[in-house]
């Protein structure tokens, strides 16, 4: 009975955490299309990882993981979901000609399930003793 207590814990931070991967998406791919139509698309997705890293941070930490969290592990895990995107998006956009704002889609896609995982267990982990 225990386990499957768990996993519906687990499951419900997975829902939390993608409600809030849905607003800070909302916010930060509406802000990529926007800003994208003026400068380069890679530049456009450093400057809305920054807006994202701080709306990502404010939700995770009061609604789904619940524990203060570790900003200094939080920062270097969405620096790699940055590079990620960033990689992915311009190999869809260079190599196979997506364009840009559908690629987008693929990349936030991919990294949103690998962040949940470092972020749930590296910088938002409970110590359970």
């Amino acid at each position: 009975m225990i386990k499957i207590g768990k996993l519906l814990l687990e499951f419900k931070k997975i829902v939390l955490y993608g409600t809030n991967g849905i607003i800070n998406f909302c916010v930060c791919y509406g802000l990529f299309v926007i800003i994208s139509n003026f400068i380069d698309y890679r530049i456009t997705i450093v400057l809305i990882y920054i807006v994202g890293i701080f709306v990502s941070y404010i939700l995770n930490r009061k609604f789904v993981f619940k524990v203060r969290g570790k900003w200094y592990i939080f920062i270097p895990i969405y620096v790699g979901m940055l590079l990620s995107n960033i990689a992915i998006t311009t190999m869809l956009v260079e190599e196979f000609n997506l364009i840009k704002e559908i690629a987008q889609l693929f990349a936030i896609s991919i990294v949103f399930f690998v962040g949940y995982t470092f972020l749930n267990r590296f910088a938002f982990y409970k110590n359970e003793k």
